[in-house]
């Protein structure tokens, strides 16, 4: 037996014959590569064998119709083909728009730090700048104030120097009590220092002009110093106090030796 008669008997009885629907699912692409190759199989057999022993009720059968592939079916795997082509353009465009998107965030991503750091920067050169003006002000107000003062001190020495009492110690001793109680002051005070603003007693605290010890100093309400004109008015104001005028002082010292 060979392969003609075997094919022919298919042919002929419709038990063996493969009429099987189309099975949903399968590649029709597929399918007509495994017709075309079992046609060219069939006519390649067929062709091998003497003219004079053909069939004539050999029949020539396709791989493809064998196989339940229909023109109809062929047809539908060229539009298929047809319709995938667009949706794969579709499918790089889309990819193309996602790495476009995801550069395009990237690039924002990177240009917000950029604004975030270049923010940070300007308020931190703000701050210093802002530091900066505030020690210059407040140096500038600390040396104002420093001449305002320095100004003061200069004003008050002139004026203490336009009131400094001019001439002698006694004028101005003078000038204090008039000439009736004079007498008796010059001669109690030429006693006690000779109207010497630098005398100091050996024996106690006794100082200046009028000789006034550091207790007797507090009670006048001006403070000890050196200044003879100062020691005037202080030595006025104790003779006030305690003896009432300069005469009953000197009789005070007449009697006792000191006042």
């Amino acid at each position: 037996m060979n392969l003609r008669t075997i094919t022919s008997s298919h042919a002929r009885s419709p038990r063996h014959a493969f009429h099987r629907p189309p099975i949903a699912g399968r590649r029709p692409a597929l399918y007509l590569a495994v017709a075309a190759a079992g046609a060219l199989m069939v006519n390649v057999v067929g062709t091998a064998e003497p003219s004079a022993h053909a069939d004539p009720q050999l029949q020539s059968v396709s791989v493809a119709q064998e196989l339940g592939i229909s023109a109809a079916d062929r047809s539908a795997s060229a539009a298929s083909a047809e319709q995938i082509a667009p949706l794969e353009q579709l499918a790089a465009s889309r990819s193309t728009r996602d790495a476009e998107r995801t550069a395009a965030a990237r690039a924002q991503t990177a240009a917000d730090k950029a604004e975030l750091a270049a923010r940070a920067a300007a308020a931190k050169a703000a701050k210093v700048a802002a530091q900066k003006a505030a020690a210059a002000a407040a140096a500038k107000k600390a040396a104002a104030a420093a001449a305002a003062k320095k100004a003061a001190a200069a004003a008050a020495a002139k004026t203490a120097a336009a009131a400094r009492p001019s001439g002698s110690f006694q004028d101005y001793a003078l000038n204090k009590i008039g000439s009736g109680q004079f007498s008796c002051l010059e001669n109690l005070w030429g006693k006690e220092s000779g109207w010497n603003p630098n005398a100091q007693n050996p024996s106690s605290t006794a100082y200046g002009i009028p000789q006034l010890l550091d207790s007797t100093w507090g009670g006048t309400g001006i403070a000890k110093t050196s200044d003879g004109y100062r020691q005037i008015d202080a030595g006025l104001v104790y003779i006030q106090n305690a003896y009432g005028s300069p005469c009953a002082a000197w009789g005070h010292s007449q009697s006792t030796g000191w006042y």
